[in-house]
């Protein structure tokens, strides 16, 4: 089943030059419950890039290849499409998403917020994310426990002194926020982190629409959400 939605941002000019429209629409194939997929509409969001999203039922038979999976009609999600340009990956849809967005880009230009961006994206994917999955799927170990507690609390301290997680708003931002998505709806207690909540109103408040969770909200809980 394929579920029709509408990412409603704000309207840009994409291109110098006046083209047809149908060739500016960028539109984004993904899966519900599927945590790259949020990620990309967290970054469409907050770099006010409309999009117009596919999702598709995490009912659908997949294959967990890298940051993207396989649909069983052998499309790929995420996958971002604009005219007859496509990619597929959540790291080359956030970059594509930031280059067309409005304003200064996300990539840090100091080296060292640039390394501390890097390093908060490695942890999404070496720990966060497999505890964050452990936790969706109910399947915590004492070590998944741990791991949560302790990137909590980092990211907590972080906050405390930070707006953002390296200080200006980064790639960081939409990696680390689509997990703390994951857990709120899975029901994980973040009331011992209130510095993460007010990050989380801030990445809100520069979006130029409510990000759309419902279409995530019963996968999670159910469990067959993809975590990636």
């Amino acid at each position: 089943m394929i579920i029709k939605t509408i990412y409603r941002g704000g309207m840009m000019g994409l291109f110098s030059r006046k083209k047809d429209k149908g060739s500016n629409n960028l539109e984004l194939l993904g899966l519900k419950g599927q945590v790259s997929t949020m990620k990309c509409l967290l970054m469409a969001g907050i770099r006010d890039v409309p999009l117009k999203t596919t999702l598709a039922s995490s009912e659908v038979a997949v294959d967990q290849v890298n940051s993207y999976q396989y649909l069983e009609t052998s499309d790929k999600v995420p996958n971002l499409t604009q005219g007859d340009f496509s990619v597929s990956g959540v790291r080359a849809i956030l970059t594509y998403i930031d280059v067309k967005g409005k304003g200064v880009s996300l990539i840090p230009k100091k080296a060292r917020n640039l390394g501390l961006q890097n390093y908060w994206i490695d942890v999404c994917y070496q720990t966060f994310g497999p505890a964050t999955q452990a936790f969706i799927n109910n399947s915590m170990t004492e070590k998944d426990t741990a791991t949560l507690s302790d990137v909590l609390k980092s990211l907590e301290k972080i906050l405390a002194e930070n707006e953002f997680i390296v200080g200006q708003l980064s790639f960081a931002d939409p990696h680390v926020a689509a997990y703390i998505y994951v857990l709120r709806v899975g029901g994980y207690d973040l009331t011992d982190y209130p510095n993460i909540g007010k990050w989380i109103s801030r990445l809100e408040g520069k979006m130029s629409g409510s990000l759309n969770i419902e279409g995530f909200q019963a996968d999670m809980q159910s469990g067959a959400s993809q975590v990636a």
